[in-house]
């Protein structure tokens, strides 16, 4: 009705102009003096669209620089002018001459290159590519160590792949070509007289079409798509790890019960269904078996894995070049993030390769335990820990969960409520932020390109007006509920009716608010359908 209304005011404006240019301009006909008022008109109509046009794209090129800024500001970006931070030390030991010649840039695994899309046009310019430095989105800590009177180097590298990246809640699962989410490389390395160890591992999202779109609810519920070929690009996903590192062994970690249970069984039978002799599964479900703080239990999983991880090995290099072990296949451990359940097995399983590294090279006496060497099990357990917090604040926007098992090696009180604050602040950020976070990672990775020729912001998303009415209807349900507690009316039965009718206005509110959450959260902007998949 309105935009009738407007085009009638339009109409008679017009009308009302072409009456004035004929006063004006009495010289003119009357057609002349249309056509004169109309080319005017639709003059001032471009000036007025260009206008605004420029007045969005200044907004626009602010709020994007926020977003290149919000990334850029996030730690754990590293570089380095001599090494190959992308490749592990067994890839680069299989690599060709040739290959060693090639530029950083040319030789990097693309996976963990993030500013490879802000790179794009110094690639095609072979002359400059000793200026074109890939960076790597992550974790690192060296320390030098000392056991037995014996100096090594000991090495913590954790690489997020850029495919398929994102934050918690917005990015779950694999896309179409078999990219999983939150999938982190994680390598450990030992220097010692000249001889190189690593041990790698993987971590990544459960490798079907699932999400978990945030609702305000603390715990949204995981959706399998019903519709997607799960097989294809689960598929897709392990053709490719199995090609880069071999074997596979699937630690799933998830509840067994409860909301996660769907997607531990869609995860089993997934690989019962692929029937790969390159794959191993193993469930074991964390939360039950470590209740009422029982977390020496962990101990279960490990003795059986251990036959498995020997078969693995790991890979050493001697110090005249020659490789004496390789590392047969990788542990790909996952829970729902693969954050805090994820990283305190991954530090499990890299200590006891460590152990059996550290006595190959003679620097642990046979019958020494890792865990005896105080000294350098409190570098490790705090390297691990804030590796956890690292992968932890890049994903999730805040510090690992179950970081005082990692750093003392026991559940302590104070750790539980460090880990309530940190569930709140992720509770926040996953609502109310998290939107904005994942539209910065798609425009620094170049999912997103602005188009300035576009004629609509795509920040621009116009808000119902529940949006803004329910929440305000709420906070004054409460506050007149409140003050009706405090203010006492002449009777008690007057006082009880006022604050039982605010009390369910508020209470009301608020369910149909929570009803409505996925309206309210903060979604992404820039790219969408991709993200829903």
């Amino acid at each position: 009705m309105s935009h009738l209304k407007n085009f009638t005011w339009k109409l008679v404006m017009m009308e009302r102009m072409m009456y004035l240019s004929l006063i004006v301009c009495p010289q003119k006909s009357p057609c002349q003096s249309r056509k004169i008022f109309l080319l005017q008109l639709l003059q001032d109509q471009y000036s007025v669209y260009w206008a605004q046009s420029i007045w969005w794209q200044l907004q626009d090129n602010k709020t994007f620089l926020a977003m290149i800024n919000h990334v850029l500001n996030v730690d754990g970006f590293y570089f380095s002018t001599t090494y190959d931070l992308t490749h592990t030390l067994q890839r680069l030991s299989n690599t060709s001459p040739e290959f060693q010649e090639m530029s950083l840039l040319e030789r990097a695994d693309q996976r963990f290159v993030w500013n490879g899309h802000l790179l794009r046009e110094l690639s095609a310019q072979p002359e400059v590519h000793r200026f074109a430095l890939p960076v790597l989105h992550g974790f690192i800590t060296m320390h030098s160590c000392s056991i037995n009177g014996k100096y090594f180097d000991w090495i913590l590298i954790s690489r997020r792949s850029c495919f398929r990246a994102g934050v918690r809640y917005y990015v779950r699962g694999i896309d179409s070509e078999g990219h999983a989410a939150n999938f982190v490389e994680t390598e450990q390395i030992v220097h010692y007289n000249g001889s190189r160890a690593s041990f790698v591992q993987t971590r990544g999202s459960i490798p079907v079409f699932w999400s978990q779109r945030p609702n305000l609810k603390y715990k949204p519920q995981p959706l399998i798509n019903k519709v997607a070929n799960h097989m294809d690009g689960f598929q897709r996903h392990f053709d490719s790890q199995v090609i880069i590192y071999g074997k596979q062994v699937i630690i799933n970690l998830v509840n067994q019960k409860g909301s996660e249970k769907p997607l531990e069984q869609a995860f089993a039978t997934m690989v019962s269904s692929l029937a790969s002799g390159m794959i191993r599964y193993v469930a074991f479900d964390f939360h039950k078996e470590c209740k009422n703080m029982r977390w020496d239990r962990l101990s279960i999983l490990l003795d059986q894995v251990a036959e498995i991880q020997d078969e693995l090995s790991y890979f050493l290099v001697d110090s005249a070049g020659m490789v004496v072990t390789s590392q047969e296949g990788v542990f790909r451990s996952n829970c729902m993030d693969c954050l805090d359940r994820t990283n305190v097995i991954q530090s499990l399983l890299a200590r006891r390769s460590l152990q059996a590294q550290l006595q190959r090279l003679g620097v642990l006496h046979v019958g020494q335990k890792l865990e005896e060497q105080n000294e350098f099990e409190k570098i490790y357990k705090n390297a691990w820990a804030d590796n956890a917090n690292a992968c932890a604040k890049q994903y999730a926007g805040t510090g690992a969960l179950k970081t005082d098992f990692t750093r003392t090696g026991k559940r302590t009180q104070l750790g539980l409520l460090m880990d309530g604050w940190n569930s709140m602040i992720r509770y926040y950020k996953n609502n109310f932020s998290d939107g904005f976070r994942q539209d910065s990672i798609d425009l620094f990775l170049g999912n997103y390109s602005v188009d300035e020729l576009e004629s609509h912001s795509p920040l621009s998303v116009p808000r119902d007006l529940k949006f803004l009415a329910l929440p305000i209807i709420m906070v004054v349900a409460f506050s007149m509920c409140i003050i009706c507690l405090l203010m006492a009316g002449d009777t008690w039965t007057e006082t009880l009716a006022y604050v039982l009718f605010w009390g369910v206005a508020s209470i009301g509110t608020f369910f149909i608010i929570l009803y409505n959450g996925k309206d309210f959260v903060d979604a992404p902007r820039l790219v969408q359908k991709e993200k829903m998949d």
